[in-house]
């Protein structure tokens, strides 16, 4: 499927500008339009915080703090997105993960931050990305929390186990596979499609023009995947999403999941 429609989550954290740059380079490099969406919650009253006129008081100048950050991240976008063909900024305050997915609905890559595991919560809670790739309907892009790289895909890693999620998540990405330098396929250990785990895809990808290159089956799930994709310099994943319980991908370790949590590089997925 081409891709002629990309939306991208701005917010005033630390690393918007990275997956803002990467969004205008993935435009650029397929010709697509460009829907940068300043999406944040409405402020929360502070702990301890009583009476009318403080609460007044409160509003006014979160209002105030937020209208400077908007206009802040709204003069970035305008300097990095001057080259694009066609691009639109968006602004909406309330719940993010309801805001995103109508506009992910009408996208063809929605690309979204990870968030940085900084406490122990932080394992067991759902954040923007785990909403989004199950209700996006599209190609999600996730961008690591310490990732600062402009371009993504010139080597890819397409984690391969033969299901639904898995195929969406590929023919998804057939524009990156095309455009990539090199692709490496490594299933599953408990796939049996094939009598080489893997050769069942590199053959589909090839009638697509695609050379795909079969490596050793992955043992170790969500980790095993990492690593590989370490181990082979890779810049992108390719994966299909397994949505289960946020305690029993706690306990029982899911691979969709763990790559979320733990990567360092973007990751294509959808469910």
């Amino acid at each position: 499927m081409s891709i002629k429609c990309i939306v991208v989550h701005m917010a005033y954290d630390q690393r918007h500008l990275a997956r803002l740059r990467l969004s205008v380079g993935l435009a650029k490099r397929f010709d697509a339009h460009l829907n940068v969406v300043y999406a944040t919650p409405h402020p929360d009253y502070p702990a301890g915080m009583i009476g009318r006129a403080a609460s007044l008081a409160f509003l006014d100048d979160a209002e105030k703090a937020e209208e400077g950050r908007v206009e802040a991240v709204r003069a970035e976008v305008e300097q990095v997105c001057k080259g694009l063909r066609s691009w639109e900024w968006h602004e909406e305050h309330g719940g993010v993960e309801e805001l995103m997915a109508p506009w992910a609905h009408l996208a063809d890559l929605v690309v979204v931050e990870q968030e940085p595991s900084e406490h122990v919560e932080d394992a067991v809670m759902f954040h923007m990305a785990d909403h989004l790739v199950v209700s996006a309907g599209c190609e999600m892009l996730l961008v690591p929390w310490n990732w600062d790289g402009e371009v993504a895909g010139k080597r890819i890693l397409v984690a391969w186990k033969n299901t639904a999620e898995a195929i969406k998540a590929i023919r998804g990405a057939l524009s990156f596979l095309r455009d990539a330098e090199e692709v490496l396929v490594l299933a599953s250990v408990s796939e049996t499609h094939a009598e080489v785990p893997g050769s069942d895809l590199a053959s589909y990808l090839g009638h697509h023009g695609i050379k795909a290159t079969v490596l050793p089956p992955n043992k170790k799930a969500g980790k095993g995947i990492l690593n590989t994709a370490e181990q082979h310099g890779c810049d992108l994943m390719v994966m299909g999403a397994f949505s289960h319980s946020r305690l029993r991908q706690l306990f029982a370790g899911g691979a969709t999941d763990y790559v979320m949590r733990h990567t360092t590089i973007p990751v294509l997925m959808r469910q």
